[in-house]
């Protein structure tokens, strides 16, 4: 992933950093023109503050843990995953689904930052395996993104430590989960890795009861080339996946993508029956909230480039019967 700022905020008004020397901009929901959501590449975002700076206000576990890099696997050019499992067997790594790591790399005296893309049932030692935590890494010049795209032979049995934090989180803060009938999952890109994390947590609950009726989930990403292979195009299998298993609970899984043409999505069999070849759009996400006069139980998640989160942030929280406390996003710039 990348090294990220993380802030929970309800979506009642929209701030955006203007690029250049404007200052600040308010801007009040239901003004917004008709538009498509871009999705840019969170490489291009940089920043001179680091990652535990940045997120200085988030909840932060007290604990270090200690744990050695396994496993790197490769989803395309520009994005590896790799797990990092306890070094203690017999030890459990708490953490909620949605959160992040600080993580503390060997020369960089700064940590990065990168969010658990696992669920909490991996971070628990069974009689095979040590509890480990999965991070999807996309490549950059941020140097903690750097040293982990680093050969694999050079970085592969290292001992790290990280820690737990965010606020970006499932259960949602402040909010009854009973309540909560319809979930809405709007990701950008990379802003995909908290949003898995927190599906497949759901769907991994052994009662329907544990978790909401509805679920929407709602991707937007670049294809990685031609034809089209689900295995590059990140999660995409495990959401597939998670789509066959969904036993009892509504899924619906919604699929946009760019760099594409219509007649490449048509001439691929592997990707799911909703793919579309282009971004996502206003229209996209009010039909995902489902009809007005059951809106009251409905909660959703945005996580994507920061144009792509204020907009869509902005234009849910200013449909009909929804409020901003119900529309949550994950920030990292």
């Amino acid at each position: 992933m990348r090294d990220h700022h993380l802030s929970l905020r309800p979506a009642g008004v929209l701030v955006r950093r203007a690029i250049g020397l404007l200052p600040l901009q308010v801007r009040y929901p239901g003004v917004l023109p008709r538009i498509s959501f871009s999705v840019m590449s969170s490489a291009r975002i940089s920043s001179s503050t680091s990652h535990e700076e940045r997120t200085a206000s988030q909840s932060r576990e007290k604990g270090i843990e200690f744990v050695r890099l396994e496993h790197i696997e490769r989803v395309n050019d520009t994005i590896r995953l790799m797990r990092l499992y306890s070094t203690s067997s017999d030890h459990t790594i708490k953490y909620l689904p949605g959160q992040w790591l600080d993580v503390f790399l060997p020369g960089l005296h700064k940590a990065g930052g990168f969010t658990i893309t696992s669920t909490p049932r991996e971070a628990r030692p069974t009689a095979d395996n040590a509890a480990y935590l999965e991070l999807a890494i996309q490549k950059s010049n941020n140097p903690p993104a750097k040293w982990l795209w680093r050969p694999v032979h050079e970085i592969q049995d290292q001992e790290l430590r990280v820690r737990v934090g965010g606020d970006f989180t499932w259960p949602p803060p402040r909010l009854d989960v009973r309540s909560i009938k319809r979930l809405v999952l709007v990701a950008g890109g990379v802003g995909i890795n908290p949003l898995i994390s927190i599906l497949a947590h759901l769907m991994q609950a052994q009662q329907q009861r544990q978790r909401p009726a509805d679920i929407v989930f709602l991707y937007s990403t670049k294809a990685s080339g031609l034809p089209i292979k689900i295995d590059e195009i990140l999660f995409l299998s495990r959401l597939k996946n998670l789509l066959d298993d969904a036993d009892g609970t509504r899924l619906e899984l919604r699929l946009f993508l760019t760099g594409v043409t219509d007649g490449d999505v048509s001439r691929s069999n592997e990707l799911p029956p909703h793919t579309i070849a282009r971004r996502i759009s206003e229209g996209d996400l009010e039909d995902s909230l489902g009809v007005p006069e059951a809106r009251d139980g409905t909660v959703c998640y945005v996580c994507g480039p920061q144009a792509f989160t204020d907009q869509a942030v902005d234009f849910l929280s200013s449909c009909k019967g929804m409020v901003s406390e119900r529309v949550l996003c994950e920030k990292w710039w």
